[in-house]
This record gives C-alpha cells, structure tokens and sequence, in this order.
C-alpha cells in the first residue's frame, strides 16, 4: 500500500466514524495540518507512530501480508466497507 492510498483510507475511516479533522486533531495531538496532508497524499513521508496513533483512534491496526499474495475473503469484504 502507497502512503498515497493509505491517506485516503484513514480518510475515508475518519468520515465513516463521523469526526472531523478537528476532532481528529484534538484526540490525537497531530496537527490539522498534518492530518491533511497525510489523508490527501501532500507529505512524502510520515512517521509510523502518527500512523499508528490515528488508526488506533480510528478503530483500527497495522497488518502485515506477504507481497502479491491473494487477498483474502475478509480482506475483499472489508474494502468494500
């Protein structure tokens, strides 16, 4: 996953849980600034603990799978969420 489409799925679960990126500022002490450039593909890089943070809040965790390996069932269901 590219931080590019990583940016737009935080967006996407953020709007899903209905905050804001005020709100999402004020739980995890990151920037609006930053929480825009991140979720719109505006920063080359960003630190994992940031990442980390905002998918907790979110609701959610890191996953790692094998490169080119099929996804699977739930993996498919879940991007259609």
């Amino acid at each position: 996953m590219t931080l590019e489409l990583l940016g737009r799925e935080i967006k996407h679960l953020r709007k899903a849980k209905e905050w804001s990126q005020d709100d999402l500022e004020k739980y995890s002490g990151i920037t609006k600034r930053t929480i825009s450039k991140i979720e719109n593909g505006f920063i080359d890089e960003v630190g994992i603990k940031k990442v980390e943070l905002i998918l907790e809040l979110l609701g959610y965790e890191f996953s790692l799978r094998e490169k080119g390996r099929p996804k699977t069932l739930e993996e498919l269901q879940n991007e259609r969420r």
